[in-house]
C-alpha cells in the first residue's frame, strides 16, 4: 500500500484483461506507475513480460504485481525473478507481490484505499466490493462500458462472451441489452482491432536450474519424508489450527468469535526477515 506512492516504482495488474476492466489499484497521481498488459488469457503473460519495450519500462523500477488472491502473482514475481537472473541486460530494483491479492487487500483496508472499482471473481459471487466503499462511490469507479450499446457499466451479467472464434474473453453487457445479438458483443481489444499480437511472440528462454539436480534430490526427498512419517506416527493429533490469510489489522477476540469459539493461546507467524506479520497465525 506504502510502495504505490513511490514514483520509482510500477505496479502490474497480472490478470486477465476482462478483470482488470471493471477494477483495478489506482496509485495516487504522483506515486507508482500503473501498466495493465494486453493479456486474454494468462498463457500470453510470458510473452508480454518478454518484450524488449517491457523490459525497458521496468528496468531500474521497484516492480509490484497483483492479482485476485495472490497465487498468479506470486508465480509472476518469480518468473520476472528467473528473467533478472538469466538475461544480463535485465535489471530492476526489486520485485514485489501483494500477499493475498486483492481479496486480502480490501479486507484489510474496508473502505478501499487505492483500489478502484470491483474485483472480478471466478466463483457465485461473481465480483467483490469494499466493504465500506458506497455505491455512489462505485458507481463513480465505472471505466468499463457495455459492448453493445456502450454505456458506462461496471459488472459481468449472463455470462456473455466476445462474438469473436479466437477470443471467446467474458464481456460487458447491461440488463437492457442481455437479449440483443451476440455477434454484435465484442471485447473492447477486438473492437479495437488488435489481432492477437501476443500469441505470435515467443515466451523467455529460462534455465531451469533445479532440473539438473531434481533426480539426484528425489531419491533423498523420499527418504526424508518416510523418516519424518515414521518419526510422529505414534503422537497425538496436533491441537493447534493454522489460519491463514487473516487481516493484517486483527486481535485475538476477532478470530474467536470468527472461529466460534475461545482462543486459549495463538501464536502470531512473523516473516523471518522482515519480523513483520502478513496474516497468519497457529490457534
Amino acid at each position: 500500500h506504502k510502495m504505490m506512492a513511490d514514483p520509482d516504482a510500477v505496479i502490474i495488474d497480472v490478470r486477465n484483461v476482462y478483470e482488470s476492466a471493471i477494477g483495478h489499484f489506482q496509485p495516487p497521481s504522483s506515486g507508482a506507475e500503473l501498466i495493465i498488459p494486453p493479456v486474454r488469457h494468462s498463457f500470453e503473460f510470458p510473452r508480454w513480460f518478454n518484450q524488449a519495450e517491457t523490459k525497458e519500462k521496468l528496468k531500474g523500477k521497484k516492480v509490484m504485481m497483483y492479482c485476485t488472491g495472490g497465487i498468479r502473482c506470486e508465480r509472476a514475481t518469480a518468473l520476472l525473478d528467473q528473467m533478472e537472473k538469466c538475461q544480463g541486460d535485465f535489471d530492476t530494483k526489486g520485485i514485489y507481490h501483494c500477499r493475498g491479492g486483492i481479496e486480502r487487500y480490501m479486507k484489510t483496508f474496508p473502505e478501499g484505499g487505492f483500489w478502484k472499482g470491483r474485483n472480478y471473481l471466478f466463483d457465485r459471487r461473481l465480483e467483490q466490493v469494499p466493504e465500506q466503499k458506497s455505491g455512489k462511490a462505485l458507481e463513480e469507479d465505472v471505466e468499463s462500458w457495455c459492448s453493445v450499446c456502450r454505456k458506462p457499466w461496471g459488472i459481468y451479467r449472463g455470462a456473455k462472451v466476445c462474438a469473436v472464434e479466437e477470443c471467446k474473453i467474458p464481456v460487458v453487457v447491461c440488463n437492457d441489452c442481455q437479449g440483443a445479438d451476440p455477434r454484435k458483443m465484442k471485447c473492447p481489444m477486438c473492437s479495437a482491432g488488435e489481432k492477437f499480437s501476443l500469441r505470435q511472440l515467443s515466451p523467455p528462454r529460462l534455465v531451469n536450474l533445479e532440473n539438473a539436480t531434481r533426480k539426484r534430490k528425489h531419491l533423498g526427498a523420499n527418504l526424508q519424508a518416510s523418516a519424518k512419517k515414521s518419526k510422529h506416527a505414534n503422537k497425538e493429533p496436533s491441537k493447534r489450527l493454522f489460519v491463514g490469510k487473516l487481516p493484517l489489522v486483527t486481535d485475538v477476540a476477532s478470530i474467536g468469535e470468527a472461529l466460534g469459539t475461545r482462543v486459549k493461546t495463538i501464536k502470531w507467524i512473523l516473516d523471518q526477515e522482515r519480523g513483520l506479520f502478513y496474516g497468519s497465525a497457529f490457534v
